[in-house]
């Protein structure tokens, strides 16, 4: 059996080694999902979990925040932090807790979701430039864009080892070896497990097209034309490490978003400057 049959077959097969998620997400996805959902509906599941509960505040109280007086409940943190970054934020900590404990792993799973967190801090920046009405929505997305990755490295050790090597050798990009090795990438991988897992659209297809965001649904494209972008410049800064020896982003990508080089500078610096407030963003939501 060829790695890309096994891969679909274990993200289809119900009874596979992939994990299911905890009750508590089930229930954020479906939040995510309706757009009624209130404040203090999300809050009233949230705090159900007292973990949860307690990163949170953590986090709406940390520098990257930079409040001035404390967040003493979930309610406010929802305000302070954003609702769909709530969303997004403990849909990544439930992944994550999902396939903790994993030793002798190609890819460094803490530089890849502080990579993640620095993505979706530059999505949200180019977003309110260029598009503020999806400016709260494509913090999800971007920071759960390289979820693909977590499979592949968890549970195709060996093989993906080999998908890194021949990056490296060739100086190609991540998703360009996968596709060599395995006939299927990341971004395609992610969106299986999110269909999977019952993620809405608005998550699940800028997360697919992130690498060749023109032939995204029209709908969409925009935002994975952002995730393209962000990830190049997270890469580009030097805020974790996407595995990825290559950064690449498509032609013409920032004149497509609606952004001039004066801006993308300004963005690379903004990140920069944010670099120990990511990490303690990272440390937060993951100890």
């Amino acid at each position: 059996m060829d790695v890309k049959t096994e891969i679909l077959k274990m993200v289809q097969k119900r009874e596979s080694d992939i994990p299911t998620l905890p009750v508590i997400i089930d229930r954020i996805i479906s939040v995510a999902s309706d757009k009624k959902t209130t404040t203090e509906e999300l809050a009233d599941i949230i705090s159900c979990d007292q973990g949860m509960s307690n990163k949170l505040l953590r986090l709406a109280n940390s520098i990257y925040y930079a409040q001035k007086t404390p967040v003493a409940t979930i309610k406010r943190s929802i305000t302070v932090i954003g609702f769909d970054e709530i969303i997004g934020i403990a849909l990544g900590m439930g992944i994550l807790s999902a396939v903790t404990d994993k030793s002798g792993l190609s890819l460094d799973m803490k530089a890849l979701w502080i990579h993640g967190i620095g993505v979706a801090t530059v999505s949200k920046e180019l977003a309110k430039r260029t598009n503020p009405a999806i400016a709260s929505k494509i913090f999800i997305p971007a920071l759960l864009h390289d979820m693909g990755k977590v499979i592949f490295t968890i549970y195709f050790k060996k093989e993906y080892m080999k998908v890194r090597q021949f990056a490296m050798e060739n100086k190609k990009p991540l998703y360009f070896a996968e596709n060599a090795i395995f006939k299927l990438d990341h971004s395609i991988l992610s969106a299986l497990l999110m269909k999977r897992w019952n993620f809405p659209q608005s998550i699940m297809v800028p997360c697919r097209f992130h690498h060749n965001p023109e032939s995204s649904p029209v709908k969409f494209r925009h935002q994975a034309l952002i995730i393209n972008l962000a990830n190049y410049l997270t890469q580009k800064a030097g805020i974790g490490h996407s595995g990825n020896p290559v950064p690449v982003t498509i032609k013409n990508a920032p004149k497509k978003i609606g952004v001039n080089e004066s801006v993308l500078r300004l963005v690379i610096d903004q990140l920069k400057r944010k670099e120990n407030d990511i990490k303690q963003f990272f440390k937060i939501t993951t100890e």
